[in-house]
Formats: C-alpha cells, sequence, structure tokens
C-alpha cells in the first residue's frame, strides 16, 4: 500500500473515531423529555384502552349475555370466535399498552414524590390486568409491560393475577389518603377528586373479592365486611356522581366507538329475546329507553325480540324483515357524548353489598332488600328513567332473598355498563340463565364460553410463552374454567 492510500485510509478513520463519539450527542434530541411525567401519562393510562374495550363489549360480551343481536354479523353471537382476531388482538395491545405506560408512571411517580399518580396507575393496572385474566384467564403479569426489558414475557397463573390486583387496589387506598392529589393535573377522569379515585380503587376491590368468594383461600367473606365496616379507611362508591365512569365529551378524539358504530349498525342491532322476557314479565319502562318498537306497527305492535346464536341468515329475515319487524336499538345512542365508559357503576356496588348481606358476610344497619332496592334505583337514575310508583313492589321484582332474583338485576343493570362483568357474573354464579343458540351445540357442545383465544400475534411473537400459558389452563379453547369457578 503506497503512502497516499495509507494518508487516506487513516484520516478516514479518525472521522468515523469522531462521528462515533459525538453520535450520541447528534442523535439526541435537546428538546424533547429526558424522563416521564406522571401527569402527562395519567391520561393515556386512563384513555388509551377505553374504545377497544367498548368494540369488544358491543361486538362480543353483549350477545354472550344476550342482551341484543348484531343480525348482520352475529359470528361471535354464534360462537365462532375465531372470526374475533382483530378484536382480541386490539384489546391485548391496548391493555398492555396502558400497563406499560402505568409501570413507568408508578416509576416516575416514585421518584418525583407524586404519591396520587402512583395510587392511579397502580389501580388503572389493576383494572386491565383483572380484565385481561378475566378475558384469556393465564396471561402475561408480573413480566409484562417492561419494554426492551422483556420482549417475551411469561405467563402468571390467575390466581397469581387476582392476587395482585387486589393488593395493588389496597395500597392503592392507602396511597390515595397519604398524598397531597393530582397537583400536576392530568387526571380526565375524576377532575382531580382523589376521594373518588379511593372509592373506585376500593369497590373494584369489592368487586374482585366477590368474584372470587367461591375459593375459600382469598377469604372473601371477611376482606369484604372488613372494607364495608371501616368506611372512614375504606371508601366506597355511594352514589352515581361517585361511580367510576369516564365521560366522552362527543368532541373527537374523546368520542365513544360505540356512538360511531351505532350510526351504521343500527340496521342490524335487535333486541334479544332473553332480555325481551325479562321486560315482558313486568312492564319495565327501561325497554323503551334502549328499543325502539318495530316499524311494522300494523303486523308487530309490540316489542319483538330475535334469538341469539342462530345462522345470520335466520336472523337478517327474524320475523321475516328482521329490520322492520324486530326491536332495534334506540337511536339516541348515535349522540357522542351520551354513552360513556363505565369501569363500575354504583348500582353493581349496590348490588355487591346486596349479595354481601344476604350471605350475611356484612352487618350494617342496611337490609339486603335496601342494597337491592338501590341497585335498581341506581340504575334508573343513571340513564335518567323514571322508575313507576310500585316498581320495586311487583312479584317479579321485590326482592326475595334469592341470588337468582338479585343477579336478574344485576343483569339488567350490566347493559351498556361494562358487560364484561356480567360475563364474569355469569361465570362465578351460572346466573341469570342463559340458553345457548342453537349453533353452540357445534362449536362448544352447548356451553357458554368463558374466554376467548389468545391475539394471533401473541402466537406467533411470544410462541414458547404462549404455548406453556395455554397449555397451563388445558389449551387455547374458549370453554376453559376459569380458577375461580366451582
Amino acid at each position: 500500500m503506497n503512502k497516499a492510500k495509507i494518508l487516506g485510509v487513516f484520516v478516514v478513520m479518525l472521522v468515523i473515531a469522531s462521528c462515533t463519539k459525538k453520535f450520541e450527542e447528534l442523535n439526541t434530541n435537546t428538546n424533547a423529555p429526558t424522563e416521564n411525567n406522571p401527569a402527562t401519562l395519567l391520561p393515556s393510562v386512563i384513555f388509551e384502552p377505553i374504545n377497544d374495550h367498548i368494540n369488544l363489549q358491543t361486538w362480543l360480551t353483549d350477545q354472550i349475555m344476550q342482551y341484543y343481536v348484531r343480525r348482520n354479523d352475529n359470528q361471535l353471537d354464534a360462537y365462532d370466535f375465531a372470526t374475533g382476531s382483530a378484536f382480541f388482538n386490539a384489546i391485548w395491545l391496548k391493555n398492555y399498552s396502558a400497563i406499560s405506560n402505568a409501570n413507568d408512571m408508578i416509576k416516575a411517580a416514585k421518584e418525583s414524590g407524586l404519591g396520587a399518580y402512583e395510587a392511579a396507575a397502580k389501580t388503572m393496572r389493576a383494572y386491565y390486568m383483572a380484565t385481561n385474566t378475566e378475558l384469556w384467564i393465564d396471561a402475561p403479569g408480573a413480566e409484562a409491560g417492561l419494554g426492551i426489558n422483556n420482549t417475551n414475557p411469561a405467563y402468571d397463573k390467575q390466581q397469581t393475577i387476582y392476587t395482585n390486583v387486589l393488593k395493588e387496589l389496597k395500597e392503592a387506598n392507602t396511597m390515595f389518603a397519604a398524598s397531597a392529589g393530582f397537583t400536576a393535573g392530568g387526571d380526565v377522569l375524576f377532575k382531580g377528586d382523589v376521594m373518588k379515585w379511593r372509592k373506585l380503587a376500593n369497590s373494584l376491590r369489592l368487586r374482585y373479592l366477590l368474584r372470587l368468594s367461591n375459593r375459600t383461600e382469598v377469604n372473601a367473606p371477611t376482606e369484604i365486611n372488613a372494607i364495608v365496616s371501616n368506611p372512614t379507611t375504606y371508601p366506597i362508591i355511594n352514589n352515581n356522581s361517585e361511580a367510576g365512569v369516564y365521560d366522552f365529551t362527543g368532541t373527537s378524539p374523546n368520542i365513544s366507538s360505540f356512538a360511531v358504530q351505532a350510526i351504521t349498525v343500527f340496521s342490524g342491532l335487535s333486541m334479544s329475546k332473553r332480555i325481551l322476557q325479562v321486560y315482558e314479565s313486568y312492564d319495565d319502562p327501561r325497554v323503551d329507553f334502549f328499543f325502539r318498537k318495530p316499524t311494522n306497527t300494523a303486523q308487530f305492535p309490540n316489542h319483538e325480540g330475535v334469538p341469539n346464536g342462530i345462522p345470520r341468515e335466520q336472523a337478517q329475515s327474524w320475523n321475516g324483515n328482521g329490520d322492520a319487524n324486530t326491536s332495534l336499538l334506540t337511536t339516541r345512542f348515535v349522540n357522542n357524548g351520551l354513552l360513556d365508559y363505565t369501569i363500575i357503576s354504583n348500582a353493581e356496588v349496590k348490588f355487591i353489598l346486596a349479595e354481601a348481606a344476604m350471605k350475611n358476610w356484612i352487618i350494617t344497619g342496611t337490609s339486603a332488600k335496601q342494597y337491592y332496592d338501590a341497585g335498581i334505583t341506581a340504575n334508573f337514575s343513571q340513564w335518567g328513567i323514571d322508575m313507576p310508583a310500585g316498581f320495586l313492589d311487583l312479584p317479579a321484582v321485590a326482592w326475595n332473598n334469592t341470588l337468582a332474583r338479585l343477579m336478574d338485576q344485576k343483569w339488567m343493570a350490566f347493559f351498556l355498563n361494562n358487560t364484561v362483568e356480567a360475563w364474569g357474573e355469569y361465570k362465578r354464579t351460572g346466573l341469570p340463565n342463559l340458553t345457548p343458540g342453537a349453533l353452540a351445540s357445534t362449536v362448544t357442545g352447548g356451553k357458554v364460553p368463558t374466554r376467548i383465544f389468545y391475539p394471533t400475534l401473541e402466537q406467533s411473537i411470544n410462541s414458547v410463552n404462549y404455548k406453556a400459558g395455554s397449555a397451563s389452563i388445558g389449551g387455547d379453547i374458549i370453554t376453559a374454567k376459569q380458577w375461580y369457578q366451582n
């Protein structure tokens, strides 16, 4: 090699070394924040997964729990869950994205001494993990949402997930009580009201304790009594204004996806025969709030429902013409700001307390009947529906000290109020009585599904842990038994 070439190589090496030395400096955006800000993370932790939750409910659990039938696309109603991959992938990704943000938020809040933000992140992380285990049973838990630190998280057992959920919610309540509040803003759920956050955390804990009450190792009766008997330490939701409800403003992007969907699906969304049976049994005024009568009034002057789980062609042509001859969802839900997202309602809390009182787990001076009546009243009030005089004393409504009666009304109150939880309560109790559609005999052997398939994306990018997780529940099947089921 001649001297000129040697000199050239030397110069190039110097340039490369210089560029390498300054590479990190040159590729750093000096205008970007170098640390996570809890106040900027909180809105995404709260809001990011909400519309995917709504989508899953309106396409899946609203039909599984037999509130209505999407006549033109009822594959999930017929338990053909293989067609639901888009919904399953979306809610998995959004929930774990929110969990990842919650992890970052907890770290940043600890470093900044912002206890309310850490507690809020724990509350929402617990809620999303509880939803995940409800949908899939075993799922990534302790190793989830760690970003590049763990791109292939192992699956936790449902018992482990729920144990951590209960622990986090209890910790969150304590942290909220000791915090200075949301001093940096960012609370898009309760507008900085720490007491409402405490009530959300404790009310969610009541929900999951009840869900796990078939498992003696959880000791749900004692834990529920400890919450209810000490309202100063463990405040819970007492009225509709305190409920865990995200309020859509109706202005993009803060719009409910259900309202957007509703514009296009009203011609194919019919009341189910199952819920019509309840409405008709005591002339429930909620029927006219949620559903409108057939337009073919001459032939069908009263409400008409469609059976769940029948072939699509039959659903479309029910009564000869499903659009004209069945009861469809009312057009009020086109209002982008009307249908909000419910994490947990006041009505649900009252029904939890009614069951706990009925089983003598709590003694508060309020009877099971009073809690039950308050649950029904709260649901009417939530929607602004006038309750007829004497409604609570009707033979088919009046409290009779049975779980069947309680669960009928709890199921009614769950409609458009987080039906993933209605599904969970059905799995726990077998109530209300649901009759799987005709197609269920070939898909699930006549059983109501208990879970959804793991996302197709997860099966490919985390295949080793997916296989281990699915094997631990007896296979990636939609009738696998939840840990809390008898």
